[in-house]
């Protein structure tokens, strides 16, 4: 008999994978806002952009530290930073002209 490997999706090794690299990314992207605000960029309009990517770092840490994570988190999370990155000029943009 041979033993069957896990499928990639049910194995919880890679759950707890991809939440640490969404909290890794997330640290990384504030980082990155804070450099671009320090360097002249428009402070609230940066600030705004990257306050969705913290709290879902702060999210993702929160199931870390309680050993709680689900598959539904890295994939919500996944498609959420991929549309702000696709459309954060624009966005930047936007929100300048109403602040």
């Amino acid at each position: 008999m041979t033993a069957q490997k896990p499928k990639p999706f049910t194995s919880e090794k890679n759950k707890l994978i991809f939440t640490k690299i969404i909290v890794i990314y997330a640290a990384f992207f504030l980082v990155l806002k804070l450099a671009a605000i320090f360097q002249g960029a428009w402070v609230m309009t940066n600030l705004l952009i990257a306050l969705p990517v913290v709290i879902l770092g702060l999210i993702g840490f929160y199931l870390l530290k309680n050993n709680s994570v689900n598959w539904f988190f890295p994939i919500f999370s996944i498609i959420l930073i991929s549309a702000l990155r696709y459309y954060e000029t624009d966005l930047a943009n936007w929100l300048h002209e109403q602040l």
